[in-house]
């Protein structure tokens, strides 16, 4: 698959996002959460675009612009505490240990969210 001149090898197929793979020379490569419309985030982890595509799943979508760094987009203002701490966590600069000590809980409450969300996220999907 290649978009915009990128050679990208899609990873995961949801229903109604997409990963993709695209490999960067020299570098680690970029894995891309893109829904129908265009590229919603970026990563180097896989595993946090695979949470991120997660979270989007549960919450029915959402659009980050112009919500800043540390910003949460409305759909996840709105979102139940555990999903606001799943959203924080599969951001490319925040991790586990941030999201506890911000919300004032053990890390391993942290997981457990994360386990949870993505339970209901492959309830969203078929055949899973």
């Amino acid at each position: 698959m290649t978009a915009g001149g990128e050679d990208l090898e899609i990873v995961e197929d949801r229903p109604h996002t997409t990963i993709t793979r695209e490999p960067v020379e020299g570098a680690e490569d970029r894995y891309h959460v893109e829904d129908a419309l265009d590229r919603l985030k970026t990563f180097r982890s896989p595993e946090k675009a695979r949470l991120y595509a997660d979270v989007y799943a549960v919450v029915g979508g959402f659009r980050e612009d112009k919500t800043g760094e540390r910003g949460a987009p409305p759909a996840i203002a709105a979102a139940r505490e555990d999903v606001q701490m799943v959203y924080f966590a599969a951001q490319p600069t925040m991790s586990v240990e941030w999201v506890a000590g911000q919300y004032g809980v053990p890390e391993d409450t942290v997981r457990v969210h994360i386990d949870l969300v993505r339970a209901r996220a492959a309830d969203h999907r078929p055949d899973e």
